[in-house]
């Protein structure tokens, strides 16, 4: 049994008449009356009383009837609704989480994005931004954000550059650098340097190792905390300073302050990404990406590039 047999028993029943009912679909008088004896020879029932003037529904005839209306109501809306998932209107959008960086522009997108598309669900999932690269090799999730030059060149990845910000030094507010309205990495030598991630995956921790290093020194002790949030919060109990995007205001939020770092060797950008596979884009995030390219912060030039 196929859709088109329950179309045309169901046009037949509307109309009581063959002629009619052929008209109606385009076809036919005696290719409809095949197609209603084929599917009367499936089912094993007899659906119509019909003679040479009138047709006529059986008991079995009104029943089915019934059922085949609502199989192709729910067929016509299965079609509808996969019809706006693939044109992004519909579905579920799995993004990793962006962390507090992205307070700035990403509500404004998420706010917008709802009030486009209404029926499509965001769902964030909690993961460190270098689990995410593998999370959407694995189709984990459909989005993610990433920080760092290298995830422009991520193979079989795409990007938007979402911010870009000088690194400062960030400590409590009662520290007692914290007035200061510099410093140089001379100053914080001796400081415990404390950097988020774990050991196999902190860009944070190369980044500013690597900072040291161009200027031909070394912090005294370093300490890697796993999750920005206990990062913030290390920092805002005094028991070390770490190196932030000057972009992030934290002082009314966690009491931290960030301060401009003089260095004329090593001054590194801090950059945030989205991020999402090449290949096979869906809509949903081709959509959701130009929503967030709208809503992104205003991003100055890389230092050096003009």
């Amino acid at each position: 049994m196929e859709l088109r047999h329950l179309r045309y028993f169901v046009a037949v029943a509307d109309e009581l008449n063959f002629r009619k009912a052929a008209e109606r679909l385009n076809v036919t008088r005696p290719a409809l009356s095949k197609q209603i004896k084929d599917l009367e020879e499936e089912t094993g029932l007899h659906l119509l009383e019909r003679d040479t003037v009138s047709v006529a529904l059986t008991d079995a005839g009104s029943v089915f009837l019934a059922e085949a209306r609502a199989i192709l109501s729910d067929v016509e809306q299965a079609v509808a609704l996969a019809r706006e998932a693939q044109d992004g209107r519909r579905g579920e959008l799995r993004i990793g989480s962006a962390g507090q960086i992205a307070a700035s522009f990403l509500p404004e997108a998420l706010r917008a994005f709802r009030g486009t598309f209404p029926d499509v669900e965001v769902v964030f999932v909690e993961m460190n931004p270098p689990e995410q690269l593998e999370a959407l090799a694995k189709n984990e999730i459909q989005l993610g954000f990433a920080y760092g030059r290298d995830t422009e060149n991520v193979p079989g990845m795409s990007s938007l550059l979402l911010v870009r910000s000088t690194f400062g030094v960030s400590m409590s507010k009662d520290h007692p650098l914290a007035t200061r309205r510099s410093v140089r990495l001379e100053d914080l030598i001796k400081q415990t340097v404390l950097c988020v991630g774990d050991e196999k995956h902190s860009t944070h921790r190369r980044d500013i190792l690597a900072m040291f290093s161009e200027s031909g020194l070394s912090p005294q002790a370093t300490r890697q905390i796993v999750g920005f949030e206990s990062l913030l919060t290390m920092i805002a109990a005094d028991q070390g300073i770490s190196f932030l995007p000057e972009i992030m205001d934290l002082r009314s939020t966690h009491g931290i302050v960030t301060i401009p770092l003089l260095s004329e060797r090593a001054k590194v950008d801090f950059t945030m990404w989205a991020v999402w596979k090449a290949e096979g884009t869906s809509l949903l995030v081709r959509n959701f990406v130009r929503l967030l390219e709208r809503n992104r912060p205003v991003v100055p030039p890389m230092a050096g590039v003009a």
